[in-house]
């Protein structure tokens, strides 16, 4: 077999490279990167080499280092390396070694902009990450596995070598007497995935099926299509999350999550994150790590990164909020006005639920321009079947909306006062006086 050119195969059929994109390779300086690395680089694609030293086998981390750095020297290729604590990264942030060297590689891909990270799994990784996902409850999202292309936060991933089952690299790299690092820990027994390569799948070959890799494969293919088609329905949707069965609204959450680069959320948390929406009261937090968080509020969704406050004697303190991400509809509205008579009334289903329409007596109007434009602190209006004014503020807590999407919301204002809240009511004193009065239609959807 060619490696480079089956490489090349998959990267076209799957669209991996998009024009003017930049390629970094993730180089451990083990067989499976190392291989990558190489047949990009007998392929002519330009790339930059990335290191991450984990720190965690002490010399031999070091040695993996230069090993990466002579081969990078050796390809005429640009190289950055960085160390990462990871074993301090755990024990600070709560994390296992496993996931806290997934942290740190993630936040070192994250610094290369407009690039896509090339990483080195195989086949082999498949058909162990269904083992590992079907023993610890899994949807049909998870069993499908690794996709070939994967956007984590702002981390765009490529895995141009999925199809490829490792002995097929392991003789290419020896045909070519290339050299590479080997792991010890590869053979670890303490990690799960290793007991699953070198005790659970040779098993299931002896005494289920010698075929089972292959078989396993193919229904994580047929697993992925079917999930790029329910994703596809999904998209199309245009309900709100609250209105849609159950299954897709597992669904729409879970991508929610991973949107927000949240890689391991279980059924458990799934659903529970479900149920504190549907209680629709109040604030609630649900912890996911020790890094992340979700706020539901009124059953609104608000994601939040959590970072780590350190006491002045240096040791970890409380998690405190450190940036915000937010489920947010659109804050950017299309008005559409028109003249004729009679009035058409708002749907009072809740503001800023749109699109809305709703109609104004045109001699109070005038030729005054009617005007859309977002929440401010101190706003009042007086609700149409109300005595006196009211806060938008206190409208909003009323109609349980979350401080995070009050800016979301669109205000109609004519001559400096708020005439209108889309989705709730119109302002007393510019309703129509009667169905042939002459009036104003205003509509306003989002864009």
């Amino acid at each position: 077999m060619n490696l480079a050119t089956s490489i090349q195969n998959i990267i076209q059929k799957h669209g991996l490279i998009p024009e003017g994109t930049n390629v970094v390779v993730g180089v451990s300086g083990g067989a499976d990167s190392v291989a990558l690395l190489r047949a990009l680089h007998q392929l002519d694609i330009p790339v930059t080499v990335a290191h991450l030293n984990h720190q965690l086998r002490g010399a031999e981390s070091d040695a993996d280092e230069r090993f990466v750095r002579d081969l990078a020297e050796e390809l005429g290729l640009p190289m950055v390396v960085k160390p990462a604590d990871v074993r301090g990264l755990s024990e600070t942030r709560g994390l296992s070694l496993e996931m806290a060297a997934r942290q740190a590689r993630h936040d070192f891909f994250a610094e290369f902009e407009n690039s896509v990270i090339a990483l080195a799994h195989h086949a082999d990784d498949q058909t162990e990450t269904f083992i590992l996902k079907l023993a610890r409850g899994a949807g049909t999202d998870g069993l499908g596995g690794m996709p070939f292309s994967q956007k984590i936060g702002p981390i765009r991933l490529i895995r141009p070598m999925l199809d490829i089952p490792r002995a097929a690299i392991l003789q290419w790299l020896e045909e070519n007497n290339f050299k590479w690092r080997e792991d010890a820990s590869n053979r670890d027994a303490a990690f799960l995935r290793n007991r699953v390569r070198h005790k659970i799948l040779p098993l299931l070959e002896q005494e289920l099926n010698p075929n089972i890799r292959e078989t396993i494969l193919r229904t994580m293919d047929i697993l992925r299509e079917e999930n790029d088609w329910m994703d596809a329905i999904i998209a199309d949707c245009r309900l709100p999350i609250a209105d849609l069965p159950l299954a897709a609204k597992r669904r729409v959450l879970r991508k929610w999550l991973f949107e927000h680069g949240v890689e391991d959320v279980g059924f458990d948390a799934v659903d529970k994150i479900l149920s504190l929406m549907e209680r629709g009261a109040g604030t609630t937090f649900f912890e996911l790590n020790a890094r992340q968080r979700v706020v539901v509020e009124y059953g609104k969704l608000r994601f939040e990164h959590v970072a780590c406050v350190r006491s002045a004697d240096g040791q970890a303190g409380k998690p405190a909020p450190h940036v915000e991400q937010a489920f947010l509809p659109a804050q950017s509205w299309e008005m559409t006005i028109e003249h004729g008579t009679g009035w058409k009334r708002d749907h009072g289903r809740g503001a800023g639920i749109l699109p809305a329409e709703a109609s104004f007596d045109a001699g109070k109007v005038a030729d005054s321009p009617i005007e859309v434009r977002s929440f401010e602190p101190g706003d009042r209006m007086q609700p149409l079947g109300m005595e006196g004014s009211r806060k938008l503020q206190d409208i909003f807590t009323d109609q349980k909306i979350p401080r995070a999407q009050r800016p979301s919301v669109p205000v109609v204002v004519c001559r400096g006062e708020i005439i209108w809240i889309p989705g709730y009511r119109t302002a007393r004193g510019w309703e129509v006086p009667g169905t042939d009065a002459k009036a104003v239609h205003v509509r306003i959807e989002s864009v």
